[in-house]
This record gives structure tokens, C-alpha cells and sequence, in this order.
């Protein structure tokens, strides 16, 4: 279809043309109002019966009425035509005018909907700028009346076509309106102070911020120069006004520095400055001036530092190891304490692995608490030597690992706190072995008639031997008997100084039955002379475990005396060892003697308590077994029933 032609007839149109432009040009209403009254316009211009305009949804590509004529409410409010469909579709897709029903282009399927609609002549001008489709001019008239002509194209197109530039200018003007708006808001929450200063050094602008913290007005602010808003001798001391043109001159931004401001009748403020150069193709037009409080941060940093102090000289002082993490394990802080236990400064060992200064045969061990740690928010404990040095000397140390994070929940360090137990240790051995001396004096008579039986029979021999110095036979017999008799009292003596000597607590393969019948043969005639009958069960091949034999037997010599202590008139020990959980050993020794009362349970293992009379105990047995059998990884339980006996329970670790 051509272009349509201006009209024979002019002057009913110019006429209507007149008023359209009033209301282009001359209307201060809102644009819904203005499109319905140039469609009303348009509409009595042409003598249509129906008139509407259809404005396009650039998002859902989505033609919606925004004003009618003749039209119902409810099919205003509810008309929703894609963008290809219909006539109003259809213009709008292909960008093109239909004058109905003389256009040939028009689909056979749209002639159909005009028949239903009962539309004798319809008119469809779409609203265009450039390559944008605006929306869509619809024009119908209905009944017996004549159709559209070229003159009623026309002059539809051509307020078409001013409708659609008014639209574009009205989007734009909008546009920019948001867009100041937008940009005022913006300035305005920015919680920096913010001016914008001319080449002349005269404010042009200043934001709220600003306003409010120099307790100034807009009006006594903006076209003022830098000199009547700042202090004189503010500008002088930071030199702000040769920075304003060092930026206008060299069009690159000042990084910024630090003032101190105080504004009329309110105490001084520390501000962090920029100047940012405001450019245009023709240069730097104007220089903004950022100015950030940054005083409850300088304060806050000063507190932060104060603090940082503080606990530094709490780290310092501490008298435990505090030591410090990366995430992969290389030492950050290092404080006096670890200098004294090790003997190497925190310059020496920062930033190397924690594991290097361990002890080769604990490094195995820590280095999996490390690992552990980050995935795991308990504390991880540990004892692992740490190497003086000289390289030399080992320092047992009882270590406690923890991760510290970020507030996002990162790994930042691993905080490693470490106790020296050199002084413990000692501590302890002193322990066991007044304990293991209380022991021997428990064990004195039965020991002391076990020496005796020995040298009884090596008496009686000596003496036969020299009755009869001529008896072949009897010298043989005496000689056999002395032989055993020694060897019986060595034994006795050998496992006697095996039990008294001092433990140097180092851990070794141990068979634990051997250590169980070590245990019985030095207390035999203990439990033969308090009429004890023993039951001992074993099973076969059991596997060996680390640990120290000299402690493990003083733990079940404790255990054995106490079943005795428990059956003052006799009774049935019974000892056996078989193969845990875990895996595990357990050593199981159980009495049938008096119990022990259920309030007293929880208190079997600590240092000082018993229930023998004043000078029979001295309460360390059990305390000290349980701290045994704690340095070997494992654990010692109790059960016991009043009148029928106890039975204690020792499980220690394979493979430690």
C-alpha cells in the first residue's frame, strides 16, 4: 500500500489539525489524559464509531489499550494483542498503515474478524520513531455509513506521527527526570560530604551530608568560594586550593589525605579527603571533593590497637605456649613461652612448618590433628615433644588445637596452645613410685616369706652335704635342690626390682599376658596367704599393644592387692584377657569380696580417697593406675555390686 496523499479538501482537516496541535503543544494534563482527548479529537475528525490506542510493552512484546472510544470498560481493561496478531498485530509487526477492507495486503483471516466484529471500514496507523514501534492508531466505523478515504489515512498518519514524537519526547523527559532523580537520591544517601567545585573555585553543588555536618545552608553554601565555606587556615595548612587545580591542570585524581575539621560549635572531626576530576570532551569542568567521618574509626582503630596491645603482652606473658597457625600449618607468632621451652627465638621459626620442631616420633600424630582441625570446631588434643635447639633435648608438651575463623566462616589460623609437662612428669614418676614403695610394704611379708622358703632349702641341702660328704647320690639330690632354690629366689628378686625401679616411661611392644603373669608370680604367695583361689583365663595369640610393662604391671599389681584388701577372709579372684572393641585389649579382674557402695563409685579414682583404716592406705592405687592406663590411650572402668564383689575393667589400644 502507497503512502497516503494530503487531502483535495483541506479545510475541515486543518481545522482539525488545529486543535490537535493545541493539544500537543499547549495541555499541561497528564499524558493518559492527553491521549484520550486526541482521540476524541482524531475519532470526530474522521467520524469513527470506535476509536483506540494501543501502546507496546517492549518487554512482553504486548499491544494494551491506554485510551478508547466506544469501547466497553471491561474490553479495555482485558484486550491484550501480541505483537503478529490481529489487525492492531499486525501494523504494528510490519510497521505499515491498513485502510480496511480496500487493502489487499490484509490476511484473509483478519477480513473474517472484521465480518464478526461487524466492522464495515477500519483504519490502523502504527506510531513509529525511527525503528521503534510505539504503539497503534485504531480507527472503525460501524453500520451502513460510508468507509475511510486516502484524506482519513492521512490525517490520521499525521497525528499519528506527532503523537509519536510527543510520546518519545514525554519517555524522554521522564527519562531524565528519573535519572536526576535517581542521581539526587543517590548524592543525598551517600554517607560521605560531598562539593563539586568550578574552575573560579566556587561550590556548585554540596550534598545533604555535607550540609549537615558543616551546619550550613544551601543557599549560604552553593556559588560560594572554597575560602568563605573552609577556615582560612584549614585551606592553608592541606594546601586545598593549589590540589583543585593541580586536578583541573593535570585531569588526574588527588588519592587523598587526611584533615581535621571543625565545624561552628562542634567539637573537631577527622576527615579523609579525595578530589576526583568531573570530566567532559572539552576537559575537566568541575572537581568533586569527597569527604569521609572517619573519626569513630579513627578512634575505634586507636581502641583496636590499644587492645591488639594488650593481648599481644596477655600472649606474651602467658606461661603456657601460645603459637599461632596458617591454614597450612607454618608458625605466624611464636611467643616467650615456646622461646623458653624451646630455646628458639619467633624470628628463627616463623613461617615454618609447626611439625619440624616436633618430635620425629609424634610428628605422625600432630600432623593429623592439624589436619582435623579446620573440619572439626572441638579443640583437639594431643601430647607431642617439641625438639629444644640444640636438637638434643625433648620437651613433652600437651598441645590443644583449635581453628579461628572469619565472620564468613573461613579458616583464617590455627591457634596451637601448649603445656610444658616436664615439671608433671616428674611429678608423677615420684608418684608411681612412692606408690609402688607403698606397695612393697603391702607385699613386704609375703615377699619376705617367699625369699625365706629358698634359702630354707639351701640351708637344709648345705647341711646334708656336710653329714654325708661320701654320698654320691645325696650330693646330686642337695645339689639339684640349692639350684632350684636359687633360681626360685632369683626370679622373686628380678620381678621384685623390676616392680621397685623407676619407670623412664619410654613405650615399647608388650605382650600383655606375659606382663599379666609377671603380676601373679610376685603376688603369689600374696594371694596364697590371704587364701584367695585364682582363676586365670586367657585367649590364645592375642596381639601385642605400645606401651611401658613397668607401669601396666604396677596398674594390675594395684588392682590385685585391692581384690585381696576387698577379701579379708578369702575368696576367688579371677583374671582374664581377651581381645576388645576398637580394637582393643581388656584385662577384666574381678573379686567376690565386700563392693564397694554405690555413693562411692564416683570417687574410687581420686588421688587421697579410701575406704581402708587410717595407716592401711594411702588412697594414691587406683588414682595412679588410672593415670597409667590414660597415658596408654585406653580406659578403666568399675562395676560392683554390695556383698558380691567388684570387677574393673582395663581396655588399652592395638596399635598405638
Amino acid at each position: 500500500m502507497q503512502p497516503p496523499l494530503p487531502p483535495t479538501n483541506w479545510q475541515p482537516t486543518l481545522e482539525s489539525l488545529f486543535d490537535c496541535w493545541q493539544q500537543f503543544f499547549l495541555s499541561h494534563r497528564r499524558a493518559d489524559e492527553l491521549h484520550q482527548q486526541l482521540l476524541e479529537v482524531v475519532a470526530q475528525a474522521t467520524q469513527a464509531s470506535r476509536a483506540s490506542l494501543m501502546m507496546l510493552d517492549d518487554e512482553d512484546l504486548v499491544l494494551r489499550i491506554k485510551a478508547a472510544i466506544g469501547l466497553p470498560a471491561a474490553v479495555v481493561a482485558e484486550t491484550r494483542v501480541r505483537l503478529g496478531e490481529g489487525i492492531a498485530g499486525w501494523v504494528a509487526l510490519h510497521r505499515r498503515p491498513l485502510l480496511l477492507p480496500d487493502d489487499p495486503d490484509l490476511p484473509a483471516h483478519l477480513r473474517e474478524a472484521m465480518v464478526l466484529e461487524r466492522v464495515t471500514s477500519a483504519l490502523c496507523v502504527p506510531l513509529k520513531v525511527e525503528n521503534q514501534t510505539l504503539g497503534v492508531l485504531n480507527l472503525a466505523r460501524q453500520g451502513d455509513g460510508p468507509p475511510f478515504t486516502m484524506q482519513d489515512l492521512w490525517f490520521a498518519a499525521l497525528v499519528a506521527d506527532r503523537e509519536s514524537v510527543t510520546i518519545q519526547t514525554a519517555n524522554l523527559y521522564q527519562e531524565l527526570e528519573s535519572r536526576e532523580r535517581f542521581i539526587n537520591r543517590m548524592l543525598e544517601s551517600i554517607p560521605s560530604s560531598l562539593i563539586v567545585i568550578n574552575r573560579g573555585m566556587r561550590i556548585v553543588s554540596a550534598n545533604r551530608n555535607f550540609l549537615e555536618k558543616a551546619r550550613r545552608e544551601n543557599r549560604t553554601t552553593v556559588g560560594r568560594k572554597i575560602g568563605e565555606v573552609f577556615p582560612p587556615v584549614l585551606l592553608k595548612y592541606i594546601q586545598l586550593e593549589e590540589k583543585v587545580r593541580a586536578v583541573f591542570r593535570t585531569g588526574r585524581p588527588f588519592d587523598g589525605d587526611k584533615l581535621a575539621y571543625r565545624a561552628p560549635g562542634l567539637p573537631s572531626r577527622i576527615y579523609y579527603y579525595r578530589l576526583l576530576p568531573l570530566k567532559s570532551p572539552q576537559g575537566v569542568d568541575n572537581v568533586m571533593l569527597l569527604m569521609d567521618d572517619i573519626t569513630e574509626r579513627e578512634k575505634l582503630g586507636e581502641e583496636v590497637r590499644r587492645v591488639e596491645r594488650h593481648l599481644a603482652s596477655v600472649v606474651d606473658c602467658a606461661s603456657d605456649l601460645v603459637i599461632s597457625l596458617d591454614p597450612l600449618g607454618r608458625i605466624v607468632t611464636w611467643n616467650r613461652a615456646a622461646e623458653r621451652a624451646s630455646g628458639l627465638s619467633a624470628e628463627q621459626v616463623r613461617g615454618r612448618p609447626l611439625l619440624d620442631f616436633c618430635a620425629a616420633d609424634g610428628r605422625e600424630t600432630m600432623a593429623a590433628v592439624l589436619a582435623r582441625t579446620p573440619q572439626d570446631e572441638a579443640i583437639q588434643h594431643v601430647e607431642v615433644p617439641l625438639i629444644t635447639a640444640d636438637g638434643q633435648r625433648h620437651v613433652p608438651i600437651a598441645w590443644n588445637c583449635s581453628p579461628m575463623r572469619d565472620d564468613g566462616g573461613g579458616l583464617t589460623a590455627i591457634v596451637a596452645v601448649g603445656r610444658d609437662l616436664t615439671e608433671q612428669k616428674r611429678l608423677e614418676a615420684q608418684l608411681v613410685q612412692s606408690a609402688k614403695m607403698a606397695s612393697l610394704g603391702v607385699m613386704a611379708g609375703g615377699i619376705a616369706h617367699e625369699v625365706r622358703n629358698p634359702l630354707s632349702i639351701i640351708s637344709t641341702s648345705a647341711q646334708l652335704l656336710l653329714e654325708h660328704p661320701d654320698n654320691p647320690a645325696l650330693h646330686a639330690e642337695c645339689a639339684r635342690r640349692i639350684y632350684a632354690a636359687t633360681s626360685r629366689a632369683a626370679v622373686i628378686i628380678e620381678h621384685l626390682l623390676k616392680f621397685s625401679r623407676p619407670s623412664h616411661e619410654q613405650f615399647k611392644t608388650v605382650a600383655l599376658n606375659q606382663v599379666l603373669d609377671d603380676t601373679v608370680s610376685l603376688l603369689n604367695h600374696q594371694l596364697h596367704h590371704a587364701n584367695v583361689a585364682l582363676e586365670r583365663q586367657s585367649e590364645d595369640n592375642l596381639p601385642t599393644i605400645q606401651g611401658n610393662p613397668e607401669l601396666l604391671q604396677q596398674v594390675f599389681t594395684n588392682l590385685v592387692l585391692n581384690a585381696c584388701a576387698a577379701m579379708p577372709n578369702g575368696g576367688t579372684l579371677s583374671i582374664s584377657a581377651r581381645s576388645g572393641p576398637g580394637p582393643s585389649l581388656e584385662v577384666h579382674v574381678a573379686d567376690s569380696g565386700c563392693g564397694i557402695p554405690p555413693e562411692q563409685l564416683g570417687r574410687i579414682f581420686d588421688p587421697f580417697f579410701t575406704t581402708r583404716p587410717v595407716g592401711k592406705g594411702t588412697g594414691l592405687g587406683l588414682s595412679i593406675s588410672y593415670s597409667i592406663v590414660q597415658q596408654h590411650g585406653g580406659t578403666i572402668e568399675v562395676a560392683s555390686t554390695l556383698n558380691q564383689g567388684s570387677t574393673f575393667t582395663v581396655r588399652l589400644p592395638v596399635g598405638r
